[in-house]
């Protein structure tokens, strides 16, 4: 229907086994080679195999056209056969005559010598007309031992000629265990150095399995060939459309877009039988839509009509098959990245001062009761032991009692002479007043002052200091204070101090997000 209108002399996607479309990629040459060689060198079974629709009829015809006038050929295309059967497709394909009985001995008289001379008629080929005209019919009637004399007898004078006698069985997977059997008894035709008889057994696949049954060991063990064929790839694809094209109407014009090929090739698989039905198809709608470029949606049209109603859902049955497995992939990588990078991550490196204010949500201070302080133990972070702490309410309550340590070291006065108090802390949150917040017992609630927050309550000095200088590395302002209580020296950090709640509780959020278990304090300035 389109071959006048795309200018094709014929239709460049038949079906039929036609050679002169054989594209020879470098599979199909390689096939045809071993072929060539395996009949020039008379080795004897070769076997050709390949999948469904890989072009295997198609070779065997190229094959045929490419031997040599002195080759005999016997194509055996139906492997459903008995071994009569196939005895009997051989000798009618190589038109062989029937063997004429051996006659008896004589003796015959020399007429210059007068002396008796022996002879025995050796079986030969009946050279009479009137089996020729009765086209082969013996054949038909002929038993297994007559059909094995005459090919035994027409490969003999075939090889005294210098000529090849060949052997084809396509399908040859289908061949049943009997005949298979058969033919490789016809292979023990042969002299002491040539096998008379070269077989070549094209089939599919299964073919090569079958051989490696039990009960076919010797045929196995003859196969001196062997040759399986691939698919094609998309770039072979390509060369496959582009060579059937020029081959079908040199002076043509169409063509096949970038993705309409990635598109056949998709359905294909790069099998010769899917590319031509997928593009014949593609062509009509190319043609009832008057365009000379075959596009993706024109091959799409072509494979939803030769998969029909019952698989509409082709298209996206291959996108979960082939890309959804990739697109999870790359998700469970990325997740799986961000988990490694997250749990690499050290809490007590991140620097609170180093947020930009504006990444920062303000949130207004809401009153509520602070809790004692009886009722917090200092915890240190592993994997540094956790020391015996006294409660804080007690601490503060012996400090209360023993006036040398408050003299020493006031708590929770503090000092201007004891305390490096750093400069103005850089502002973390904007300034807003904060609402007023029930301090605990230890303090006055009625004086205002500035706010600190109790981190360690150690009796270890070095072990306070290490602390101390880890808070300072996370980007805190800490310091260390000593204090006495029932006659015990105890090391307190703490971070601060600030000079509003609203940056005293910025640090407390960031520190209890270290894993740490701060307490704030409203602290009272004494002169």
């Amino acid at each position: 229907m389109y071959e006048n209108y795309y200018q094709f002399k014929e239709k460049p996607f038949s079906l039929t086994p036609d050679p002169k479309f054989l594209y020879l990629s470098k599979q199909y040459q390689g096939a045809l080679d071993h072929m060539l060689y395996g009949i020039k060198q008379r080795e004897g079974f070769m076997v050709i195999a390949g999948d469904v629709g890989t072009g295997k009829t198609t070779l065997c015809r190229c094959l045929l056209d490419r031997l040599d006038d002195d080759v005999e050929v016997a194509l055996i295309l139906n492997p459903m056969l008995s071994d009569m059967d196939l005895l009997r497709n051989v000798v009618h394909d190589l038109q062989i005559d029937p063997v004429q009985a051996q006659q008896p001995a004589g003796v015959i008289q020399d007429g210059s010598t007068g002396d008796s001379i022996e002879i025995e008629l050796t079986p030969e080929i009946i050279p009479s007309e009137d089996f020729r005209r009765q086209d082969h019919t013996w054949i038909n009637n002929a038993s297994k031992k007559e059909l094995i004399d005459a090919l035994n007898v027409f490969l003999l004078n075939r090889h005294e000629q210098g000529r090849t006698t060949v052997l084809i069985v396509d399908e040859a997977q289908n061949l049943s265990l009997d005949v298979m059997e058969q033919v490789r008894i016809l292979s023990n035709i042969e002299t002491e150095k040539d096998k008379l008889l070269q077989i070549i057994f094209v089939g599919q696949l299964e073919l090569n399995e079958k051989l490696k049954l039990p009960t076919l060991k010797q045929l196995n063990q003859r196969i001196s060939i062997r040759y399986e064929i691939s698919p094609l790839d998309l770039d072979g694809t390509k060369n496959y459309i582009d060579h059937r094209i020029l081959v079908a109407g040199a002076s043509s014009h169409v063509n096949f877009t970038r993705a309409a090929l990635k598109e056949v090739y998709s359905y294909s698989n790069g099998y010769p039988r899917l590319i031509n039905l997928a593009c014949d198809r593609a062509l009509l709608a190319g043609y009832n839509q008057q365009v000379e470029t075959i596009d993706r949606h024109h091959v799409r049209e072509a494979i939803r009509s030769l998969l029909g109603e019952e698989n509409k859902d082709y298209f996206l049955s291959r996108f979960i098959k082939t890309r959804l497995p990739l697109v999870a992939s790359i998700l469970f990588f990325v997740a799986g990245l961000s988990f490694f990078i997250l749990s690499k991550m050290e809490p007590e490196k991140i620097n609170i001062a180093s947020i930009p204010a504006n990444n920062i949500v303000t949130e207004k201070p809401q009153p509520a009761m602070a809790p004692p302080i009886a009722q917090k133990e200092p915890v240190s972070l592993p994997p540094v032991p956790e020391p015996t702490a006294t409660p804080v309410q007690k601490f503060i309550e012996d400090l209360d009692q023993t006036s040398a340590a408050l003299e020493e070291t006031p708590v929770p006065t503090v000092e201007a002479s004891t305390i490096e108090t750093p400069e103005e802390a850089p502002a973390i949150l904007e300034e807003s007043t904060p609402e007023p917040v029930e301090q605990p017992a230890v303090v006055s609630a009625a004086n205002s002052g500035n706010y600190r927050i109790q981190v360690y309550s150690l009796r270890n000095r070095a072990e306070a200091e290490r602390h101390k200088e880890e808070l300072i590395q996370g980007g805190f302002d800490a310091f260390l204070k000593k204090a006495v209580s029932s006659g015990q020296d105890w090391y307190i950090v703490y971070v601060g101090p600030f000079k509003n709640i609203n940056s005293a509780k910025v640090n407390l959020k960031a520190l209890k997000f270290s894993g740490r278990e701060p307490i704030l304090l409203s602290v009272t300035t004494t002169s």
